[in-house]
């Protein structure tokens, strides 16, 4: 044996390599960023004339395509997020931390311009 392959075989003892340590422990609800619990507000800005079926029916799942300008909460989750991309050019996305505002509860519907005062009879 050479004096050579003694020095490499002595260093080979020698040498130690850092233990990785695994954890198998599920993550809690309190390891969740805050990030994950707020909403999407997507707004309607564009028409579905002459778009494909598949982002009509895309947009229908987001709960669009009645009314443009009619914003919808979506929570800050994967598939949202997908839908979102495949009608990006349709919508304008805005994000909302924490709960959804008290706007995104209002009636959309448009008033009938009178009010009843009261009985006639």
């Amino acid at each position: 044996m050479s004096s050579v392959s003694r020095i490499i075989s002595t260093l080979r003892c020698n040498i130690t390599f850092p233990v990785r340590a695994y954890s198998t422990s599920v993550a809690t609800t309190e390891s969740v960023p805050a990030a994950t619990t707020g909403h999407y507000k997507v707004t309607q800005t564009r028409s579905t004339i002459g778009v494909p079926k598949s982002t009509i029916k895309v947009l229908k799942s987001l709960g669009l395509g009645r009314r443009i300008g009619r914003p919808v909460f979506q929570p800050h989750e994967p598939s949202a997020a997908g839908k979102i991309l495949k009608v990006k050019e349709l919508v304008k996305v805005e994000n909302v931390p924490g709960p959804i505002p008290a706007e995104g509860y209002k009636r959309t519907r448009a008033n009938n311009g009178y009010k009843v005062i009261g009985k006639m009879l």
